[in-house]
């Protein structure tokens, strides 16, 4: 059914009824409307320290065009606490519908943005947190991690960590320390404290990195890792029990790859219907918000162009693709990665109806983050 504008869907169809304010008076094309929804759907990485960066300004104005769902800030972004509080109220300030994320990766350990270096508090890694402390004493420790993290303007952290120690050589994890131990019991336990001091701050998080990284022998950051002879099924433990306790955060999906979630296509884990669609949602019923980890790792981009692996993730029933300009840089136009969602669905690669089901359980993640 043809509409010339998307106020006109907006009024007359529930599909897309909240996605820009129903019955504006100013005209918005179809086109537009619909990548407001798809902006949503995208969180990015970007460079630049404060508001008078125009590349910080470009990112800003993304947001208020909702060409993209939110922000995720790295070391690049952070010189001190003053200045990343100020940068995230810029974004926090935005003219959007629906509250941005802000998004850092915080565990603990080797994997910190907010570095005692630049004037924050130092937390373990998991491994130490879980040989140290008993469980209510890690609970402090992150209680004072979201403390921080809330002062700093973020509302979303992507941790806990609940891989297995499974292989102690594992380059990313073990070796790291990433990881709160072997057995699925106690990393469910510290992990839980973990997600109940953030949610006690309204600061959502994101367990990872599913359905398991503990037992590669390679780092996806950096090459593409078979794990078929490596994973265990009880790599999926921590993540059962998490859920059985009511946890509503986000999952975030890995780039490892085994054989029997490929298809016979070499689809790692984050491109994976089987993995997310079958493993994650029909197996577990996980229902919240699934996001990739970021697409521009070594294990995807060596395989897939950028507006590929987007097109592919969101197919693979992600909710929310990861780019974070790290490793490598994006197209610059602020519309790539809504438009290739558009693509996707013109060419019937994605479906209309699942990316609206994403959009919804995004919209509903918002709502409850710290504004």
């Amino acid at each position: 059914m043809p509409f010339r504008s998307f106020t006109l869907l907006a009024c007359l169809s529930m599909a897309l009824v909240t996605v820009a304010p129903a019955c504006d008076a100013r005209p918005v094309t179809r086109e537009q409307g619909l990548h407001k929804m798809y902006g949503q759907l995208v969180i990015k990485g970007f460079s630049g320290q404060t508001a008078n960066d125009m590349r910080v300004r470009t990112v800003r104005k993304a947001l208020e065009q909702s060409l993209l769902g939110g922000v995720i800030l790295f070391q690049k972004n952070i010189k001190n606490p003053k200045q990343v509080a100020a940068l995230n109220r810029y974004f926090r300030d935005a003219d959007t519908r629906h509250n941005p994320i802000i998004a850092v990766d915080e565990e603990g350990g080797a994997v910190e943005r907010l570095t005692r270096a630049k004037g924050f508090t130092y937390t373990p890694g998991h491994f130490r947190m879980q040989q140290r402390s008993t469980v209510a004493q890690a609970r402090k420790r992150y209680d004072g991690m979201a403390k921080e993290l809330v002062k700093a303007g973020f509302n979303t952290n992507f941790g806990p960590v609940v891989d297995l120690r499974l292989n102690p050589n594992n380059p990313v994890i073990a070796r790291n320390y990433r990881s709160f131990g072997i057995h699925p019991l106690y990393v469910a336990r510290y992990a839980q404290s973990f997600v109940a001091a953030h949610d006690a701050a309204n600061i959502g998080t994101a367990l990872k990195h599913w359905p398991g990284h503990g037992s590669s022998t390679k780092d996806s950051h950096l090459r593409f890792v078979d794990v078929t002879e490596h994973w265990k099924s009880i790599e999926i433990e921590p993540y059962r029990r998490l859920f059985a306790q009511g946890y509503s955060g986000m999952v975030m999906t890995s780039h490892i790859y085994h054989r029997d979630w490929g298809g016979g296509r070499n689809l790692p884990a984050s491109l994976s219907p089987v993995a997310i669609k079958t493993m994650l949602r029909d197996d577990l019923g996980f229902d919240g918000v699934v996001i990739t980890d970021d697409l521009q790792m070594r294990s995807i981009s060596a395989k897939h162009q950028l507006d590929e692996a987007i097109i592919k993730a969101l197919a693979a029933g992600n909710d929310i693709v990861l780019i974070g300009n790290v490793l490598a840089q994006a197209p610059p136009n602020p519309d790539f990665a809504v438009r290739a969602i558009a693509r996707g669905v013109r060419e019937g690669r994605l479906n209309f109806k699942q990316l609206y089901r994403s959009w919804q359980r995004v919209i509903a993640y918002k709502a409850r983050l710290r504004r």
